[in-house]
C-alpha cells in the first residue's frame, strides 16, 4: 500500500499535480484487497475490488460536472453501498462491506472540477488501481496458515439482509443529512455504512466508537499539521506517509488507522479544493457522528424481528 500511493504521488508531486492525489489515494486503496497469500486468489480479489472501485469512481467522476448533491448524491451512494456490499459478501473480499466503493463515489463525485471532466483524474485513478494490482502479484508472503485467512461462504439471505441493511441505513443517515442541510454528504453516508461491516450489535457498536475516537483523533493530529502551515508538497508527504500506517492497522485496530485516514482525506481533499477551510472539519466530525449513530441504531431496529424469530425456533 506504501508503494502503491507512494510512487504514483511521487510522481504527480514531481510534475506539479498533487491535485490530483485524490484520485490517486482511492486507486492505491485497491491494494487493500490483496491480502491471500495465494497468488491467483490475491489476483481474482484485488480484480473484484478493483472492478468495485473503478466502477464507483469513474462514476463518481463522471458525474462530478454536474454538480452532485442532495437527493441524487444519496441515490447514487445508496446503489454503490448496495452493490458493493453484495459483491464483497458473496466474494468474501477483504475488507468487506462497501465503505471504500462508497466513499470513492462521493468523495469524487463531489469535486469541484466544473463543467468538464477532469479526464487527468480520471487517468490518475485508474493507473494508480492498475499499478496497485501490479504490485499485489509482485508481493510474495509466507504459508497461509501463518495469516489465518479463512473466508466462509455467506447464504444469500444473509446476503440480502445486509445489502437491505445498508439501504436503509444510508437512507435514513442520508435524508436526516439532507433535512439538516449538510455541505458534505458523503461524510454521513459513509459513516452509516462503517458500523454495518461488523457482524453483529456489539460489534458495530465497538466499530462505530472507533470510527468516532479515530476520527477526532485525526482531526488533532490535522489541526496540529495546520498550525505548521506546510506547503503543497509537504502536504503531499504528508498524504503518502499516512497511507501506510492506515493499511498496517486497518485489520488491526480500526480506531489506530482511522487516526492516519482523516487526515490523508481531509488533506487530500483540500489540496483538491483548496478553498476547503475548517469547515471541513466540523463537517467530518458530524457528518460522521451523525451517520455512526443512526447506522447503530437503524440496523439494531432492522434487525431485531429476525433475532427473536431465531431465538423463538421459528427460523431454523
Amino acid at each position: 500500500m506504501g508503494l502503491g500511493l507512494g510512487i504514483p504521488g511521487t510522481a504527480l508531486l514531481l510534475m506539479e499535480r498533487s491535485d490530483l492525489l485524490a484520485y490517486a489515494v482511492f486507486g492505491s486503496v485497491v491494494g487493500m484487497y490483496g491480502r491471500d497469500p495465494r497468488r491467483l486468489q490475491r489476483l481474482k480479489d484485488q480484480l473484484l475490488g478493483a472492478a468495485l472501485m473503478l466502477c464507483a469512481g469513474i462514476c463518481g467522476i463522471a458525474v462530478a460536472p454536474l454538480g452532485l448533491h442532495g437527493w441524487t448524491l444519496l441515490a447514487g451512494g445508496i446503489f454503490w453501498a448496495v452493490l458493493s456490499s453484495v459483491v464483497a459478501d458473496h466474494h468474501g473480499l477483504k475488507p468487506g462491506g462497501a465503505f471504500f466503493p462508497l466513499f470513492a463515489f462521493g468523495a469524487l463525485g463531489t469535486l469541484p472540477v466544473g463543467e468538464t471532466l477532469a479526464l487527468d483524474g480520471l487517468i490518475a485513478f485508474v493507473a494508480t488501481a492498475l499499478f496497485s494490482i501490479l504490485l499485489g502479484q509482485m508481493a510474495r508472503f509466507g504459508p497461509a496458515a501463518e495469516y489465518g485467512i479463512k473466508t466462509l461462504p455467506i447464504p444469500w439471505p444473509n446476503i440480502g439482509r445486509r445489502a437491505v441493511t445498508y439501504l436503509v441505513v444510508i437512507l435514513v443517515a442520508g435524508s436526516i443529512g439532507i433535512f439538516l442541510h449538510a455541505e458534505h454528504l458523503q461524510w454521513t453516508m459513509a459513516g452509516a455504512a462503517v458500523p454495518l461491516a461488523a457482524g453483529n450489535a456489539r460489534g458495530r457498536i465497538k466499530r462505530g466508537a472507533h470510527r468516532i475516537a479515530g476520527t477526532l483523533a485525526g482531526i488533532a493530529v490535522l489541526l496540529g499539521l495546520q498550525l505548521l502551515e506546510p506547503s503543497e508538497l509537504v502536504i503531499g508527504c504528508c498524504i503518502i506517509l499516512l497511507m501506510f500506517p492506515t493499511e498496517a492497522y486497518m485489520v488491526r485496530n480500526y480506531g489506530l488507522a482511522l487516526s492516519f485516514f482523516t487526515p490523508l482525506i481531509i488533506l487530500m481533499l483540500q489540496l483538491a479544493n483548496p478553498v476547503i477551510g475548517i469547515q471541513m472539519v466540523w463537517d467530518c466530525a458530524m457528518g460522521n457522528l451523525l451517520g455512526v449513530i443512526v447506522g447503530i441504531v437503524v440496523a439494531a431496529i432492522i434487525e431485531r424481528r429476525p433475532r427473536l424469530q431465531y431465538s423463538s425456533g421459528v427460523v431454523g
